[in-house]
C-alpha cells in the first residue's frame, strides 16, 4: 500500500513547491511562472492572511503533488465554497492514490470551515480528470460559463473609468 500524506503548505515548502507548479505548466503545455509570478506566489502563501492555501502530497516520502484552494462566498447559500484551484501530481505518481486522497482531504476541509459547496474547472480534454471527479459524484455545470478578463484589459477598463461603457479593443486579434 503506498503512503500517501497530505499537509499544509509551509515555508520551508517553497521551494518544492514551486518545482511542483513548474511541472504542472509543463504537464498543461502551459508557459512557467515568471520570476516575478513565482515571488507572488511566495508572497501570497505566506501573507497573513494568505491569499490562498495550498497542500503537498507526499508519497512514500517524496514531495509529488500539489492543490491549491481560496473560498469564495454564495449569497444565495450564505456560506463560503471551497474552490480548487489546482490540484497535479508528478506524472511517475499517478494511479497510486494520490487523487482519491488529497480530493478527500480537500473535501473534508470544505466540510471543517462549513462550506456549503465545492467547484473546480477541467479543461475539456483531460478525460481522466473528467472521470475522477465524476466517479465522485461531481456534476458538470451546462448552465454557466466560465469568463475571464486578462490583466492587460483589466487595466484597460481601469483606465476607462467609465464603468466598462466604453469598448476595450480587441487586443488578443
Amino acid at each position: 500500500m503506498t503512503d500517501v500524506r497530505i499537509r499544509p503548505l509551509g515555508e520551508a515548502d517553497m521551494e518544492v513547491f514551486l518545482t511542483l507548479v513548474d511541472a504542472h505548466a509543463d504537464f498543461e503545455q502551459m508557459d512557467r511562472p515568471s520570476p516575478t509570478a513565482r515571488h507572488r506566489l511566495v508572497r501570497d502563501g505566506l501573507a497573513n492572511p494568505p491569499r490562498y492555501a495550498a497542500f503537498l502530497a507526499t508519497i512514500d516520502g517524496k514531495d509529488v503533488g500539489y492543490a491549491i484552494t481560496f473560498e469564495a462566498y454564495s449569497s444565495f447559500l450564505a456560506r463560503p465554497t471551497l474552490f480548487l484551484e489546482d490540484i497535479f501530481v508528478l506524472d511517475a505518481y499517478r494511479g497510486r492514490g494520490f487523487g482519491g486522497t488529497m480530493f478527500q482531504y480537500l473535501v473534508e476541509e470544505a466540510v471543517r470551515r462549513g462550506c456549503g459547496r465545492m467547484e473546480w474547472m477541467v479543461q475539456d480534454w483531460n478525460d481522466g480528470a473528467i472521470r475522477f471527479y465524476e466517479r465522485r459524484g461531481a456534476i458538470q455545470l451546462s448552465e454557466w460559463h466560465t469568463y475571464r478578463i486578462d490583466a492587460e484589459t483589466l487595466v484597460q477598463l481601469a483606465a476607462a473609468g467609465d464603468g466598462g461603457r466604453t469598448p476595450v479593443p480587441d487586443v488578443h486579434s
